[in-house]
Formats: structure tokens, sequence, C-alpha cells
């Protein structure tokens, strides 16, 4: 885990990864507040090589009510703030952009959930996009990649996982156009493939580009295994430099009956299909369980998430040789359940979280 990685011209300072996390700090406006600040500064103090900020919005929609946002050049000294911080430490920040598509709330935001397909909800539940509407969404993403550069940001990634906006165009089950965005493979791509290439003509080939899907989905005719591996691969095709390997099935947060490691076989998969990095978020506890992902070949960065709620200084400890030191996450699932319940983070073992650095 300790050893570096250059991913373009990127380079990293270990393989530790903390993916995106909502938490509920931000201010109600998408706003950067002190306590984001000093929750991320605090996880940056403590060794990660990579953080992704939690999901981040690039229009008003939004999936938490008090959620990040990248929406337009108002909101860059803000983020540039939380990057400085951030990069104080030698670590690397990505912005993880989001929409939510269906899975918006408008009692949260007062906005229409909005979908490529309104068949995948009740009728009148959702609006369907037109194509026009298509087109403005994927230059919001393309903004929000250049708000992230111009504050700082060392890259972004693409949150076309969980369910989420992106998902919704990619996945079989979830997409039933019958225009250019639908239809065939090619068709479900051309969403994010319009994002992708437009961040990379807007922002220059070198800025990176991440994109966290799913390796599989519990919607009869969702995306498998073999269906992840040929989006991944066509991402590595149009540019995409790493893959974040998550899911959106059975186990996606996971409870404390799920082994540690479980998920590998979705990274191992993914990392057969394609040769740019790939992140593995496998229900990483303990560093052991990290560094057999990684010296046995199953990818090339482990995601730490929960852990790193529990225990900041995860990464120092697990690299100083402090490993029975590291407070463990024990996987009650209190955080996800706050944040469902749309408030602040909480964690049952870190009573100070979002207030470290006032020890450090």
């Amino acid at each position: 885990m300790k050893s570096p990685i250059s991913i373009g011209n990127l380079e990293l300072k270990n393989r530790v990864v903390m993916p995106a996390m909502g938490v509920n700090l931000s201010a109600k406006d998408g706003g950067v507040s002190e306590e984001i600040i000093a929750y991320y500064e605090a996880r940056a103090a403590g060794g990660a090589g990579l953080i992704i900020s939690e999901i981040t919005r690039v229009t008003d929609g939004a999936g938490e009510p008090f959620q990040l946002a990248a929406r337009d050049y108002k909101d860059v000294p803000g983020l540039q703030k939380l990057t400085d911080a951030i990069h104080k430490h030698n670590t690397k920040f990505f912005l993880q952009l989001h929409h939510p598509g269906a899975m918006a709330s408008p009692l949260v935001t007062g906005v229409q959930s909005v979908a490529p397909s309104a068949a995948i909800a009740g009728e009148g539940l959702l609006h369907e996009l037109t194509l026009e509407e298509c087109g403005k969404l994927v230059q919001a993403f393309i903004t929000g990649a250049q708000v992230a550069q111009m504050a700082g940001a060392d890259g972004v990634e693409l949150h076309g996982a969980h369910g989420y906006l992106i998902n919704q165009f990619l996945s079989p089950a979830l997409n039933f156009r019958d225009d250019k965005y639908g239809g065939s493979f090619e068709g479900r791509m051309r969403f994010v493939t319009e994002i992708l290439l437009g961040i990379k003509e807007r922002c220059g080939s070198p800025f990176p580009v991440f994109v966290r899907i799913n390796a599989e989905e519990y919607f009869p005719n969702g995306i498998d295994i073999q269906e992840a591996k040929k989006i991944a691969a066509e991402l590595e095709r149009i540019g995409a430099d790493a893959i974040d390997v998550s899911c959106f099935s059975e186990g996606c947060i996971e409870p404390a009956t799920y082994q540690q490691g479980w998920k590998r076989y979705m990274a191992e998969a993914i990392k057969a299909a394609v040769t740019i990095p790939v992140i593995a978020v496998c229900n990483i506890k303990e560093p052991q369980t990290g560094e057999e992902l990684l010296q046995e070949g199953a990818c090339d960065l482990i995601g730490v998430a929960r852990g790193h709620l529990a225990d900041p200084q995860w990464c120092n400890k697990a690299f100083e040789g402090q490993v029975d030191k590291i407070r463990l996450c024990i996987r009650c699932n209190l955080c996800f359940n706050e944040i469902c319940k749309l408030n602040p983070v909480k964690c049952a073992v870190n009573p100070l979280l979002g207030k470290e650095l006032d020890n450090i």
C-alpha cells in the first residue's frame, strides 16, 4: 500500500484512496463549510494518497441537502480553500461529479427528478430528458470539471454507479430510449462519452478523469460483470484514466455480516479488461486485507471508505507499524443510516468526526 503510483502525470504517494462518501457537512447551498474542510483535511493529514470528494452536484439537483457543488465559477473560491487544505499534506484531491437523476428528491432540492427514461418509475413521477436537456447536462458535467480544475483539484471522478444519472444512461435496465442516447450499447455509452471527451477537450487531455461504475446491478437485465467489462474497456478507449469499481446490488453498503475483500472478484474482472489502473472498494477495514488485494494483483489502488470515518489516521498507523492502534470500523452502518435520515454523518466509534483537526 505504501508504494507510489503514477497515473498519467498524476503522482500518488501511496495506493490508498479515500473514496467518495456522503457526509452532509457542506453548506446548504452547496458551499464549502469549515466543518467539511476540517473533515477532509484530517484525513489528508492521516496519510491518504488520494481523497475523492463526496458526490458533488453539477446542477441544483442534489442527492443530499448539504452536498458540495461545482455548478459554476461562483463555486470556485470555496472549493479552492478546501483543495488547498488537503494539498498541505501532500495528498491529491479529486471532485466526484454527480447528478442524481431519478434518485433526486424534490422535497430536498425543490427540483423535479429527471431520468433518461420516465418508464423506470410510476407515471408522472419523473421527467424524461429531451435531447436538448441531455446536451445541457453533458455541458454541466464539463463545466463542473472546469470548476474543479480552476479550484486546483488534481482531477475528477464521474459517478457512473449506484443508480445515479450517468448509471441510468449506462444500464439496459434503466435506459429505454430509442434515440442516440439509448438502444444499443453505443447509445447507452454516448452520454458519459460526450462528458468525458468534453472534459478532456476543455481541461486538457492530461487532466485526469476517473469513472466509477457498477460491476453488478440487482435489476433484472441490469449491468452484469460481462457488460461492466465492456463499459470499462470502452471508457479506457475514449480516455478515462482509471476505473473505480463498485456495484449497485446487495452488499453495496455492507453490514457486519459481509467479509472483508468480498468484492475482489469484481475488481479482478475489470482489471482483466483494461490496462488503466483499477480502484477496488472491497469492504476493507484492516490494512492486511488491502495489502493482500494489491500483492495478489486484484487491483492497483484500494478504496478505504468507512475505515477513514472511524480513524482519520488509518494510513499513518498502517504505514508506521501501529496497526493495533487503528480504531477499526465495526460496520454498524450508523454513518449510512444518518445520511439516509438527511443528517450530518456520525460514527459509532469516532465521536470527534469532523473535529479531528483540533487534536492534530
